[in-house]
């Protein structure tokens, strides 16, 4: 993870000055080098934010101290002692906030007069974290959604923060982490597409799935990949596409117009869902299918093939199409 941490930033980092290095007139990129050196010396107030409350979340880790974190993060108690106070001061603002909402809407509800109660008695923001969380079904339940409201985002955002807060005092079950790492199999993935899967989740900046379509005239396979995200902390929509997951994707398509030129009845397609369903910048998904029978069918291990031959991650030589070196996984036999 420190790895990716460190790539994130110099990616970044090589994307301003390639930015700046790029403006074709010099007294313009003159000036631009100082205008984004003003900016960049600004970041450091909010490096410095951010730093503090990080200090203040590592105290509510599971057998945290203040004196536990100043000696792991090299920093004074002093240090430790101020950004707790500070944020948290916020977040148990935050937490009554969270509860006023809910009561709004479930006045006399045990859960919420129970999580009164604990406002009351503690400032273990962690425990107070998990308490709350658990109204947040009652608040979304009573509130009605209004996208331009912001207080409605902000109990929203507030009840997220919660859970991340339980979490990290170790009172919810923690989510996945994001890593670099080749997805395991789905289980669901059916057993003749889990190879072709594995390549494409082994393909970097994407993560794909696959599954088989019986109810049309004759089964047809699918592959199903998206663009993951330029910055693994962050969202594609915030950060936007991986630069290895759009080559990637670009080449995909290639190979399957390949095929159809050939003649094979294979398709690349793109699609999202509606508006009102969807998280926006985020739900854009691509796909390969092909029917699995026929005189123009497309063996999903065949195309598999393909990938790797075409690719060059195998050893092809000069038939290597491909942008990086792939560590392919075998090819099983299914």
């Amino acid at each position: 993870m420190a790895e990716t941490e460190e790539r994130d930033a110099d990616g970044l980092m090589r994307q301003l000055v390639a930015s700046v290095s790029a403006i074709p007139d010099p007294v313009e990129r003159a000036s631009e080098c100082v205008r984004v050196g003003e900016e960049v010396r600004g970041l450091h107030s909010q490096l410095a934010a951010v730093r503090r409350r990080a200090i203040y979340e590592a105290t509510l880790k599971p057998g945290a101290t203040g004196r536990s974190v100043a000696a792991e993060l090299g920093v004074s108690a002093k240090t430790v002692s101020q950004a707790s106070a500070e944020y948290r001061r916020t977040d148990l603002e935050m937490l009554r906030d969270l509860v006023l909402a809910a009561k709004a809407g479930s006045a006399g509800d045990a859960d919420v007069d129970h999580a009164e109660a604990m406002l009351a008695s503690t400032t273990a923001v962690g425990v107070l974290a998990h308490v709350i969380a658990k109204l947040s079904s009652r608040w979304y339940q009573a509130a009605d959604f209004d996208s331009d409201d912001d207080h409605w985002w902000k109990i929203h955002d507030g009840f997220e923060r919660a859970r991340y807060l339980s979490e990290l005092a170790g009172l919810e079950r923690s989510r996945p982490t994001v890593t670099d790492e080749v997805e395991q199999d789905d289980p669901h993935t059916p057993a003749v597409l889990r190879w072709p899967c594995r390549l494409l989740n082994t393909m970097p900046g994407i993560r794909a799935s696959a599954t088989i379509d019986e109810r049309r005239g004759r089964p047809v396979w699918t592959l199903w990949w998206s663009i993951k995200s330029a910055d693994s902390h962050v969202d594609i929509f915030s950060a936007g596409p991986s630069g290895d997951g759009w080559l990637v994707t670009e080449w995909l398509v290639w190979l399957v117009r390949d095929y159809r030129i050939a003649g094979r009845a294979i398709a690349s397609t793109v699609t999202a869902p509606p508006p009102m369903i969807n998280e926006p910048g985020n739900m854009l998904t691509f796909a390969i299918e092909a029917p699995l029978d026929g005189e123009d069918a497309v063996d999903p291990h065949e195309f598999g093939r393909s990938i790797v031959t075409l690719w060059g991650g195998a050893g092809s030589g000069r038939d290597r199409t491909g942008y990086f070196e792939i560590d392919w996984p075998p090819e099983d036999e299914a």
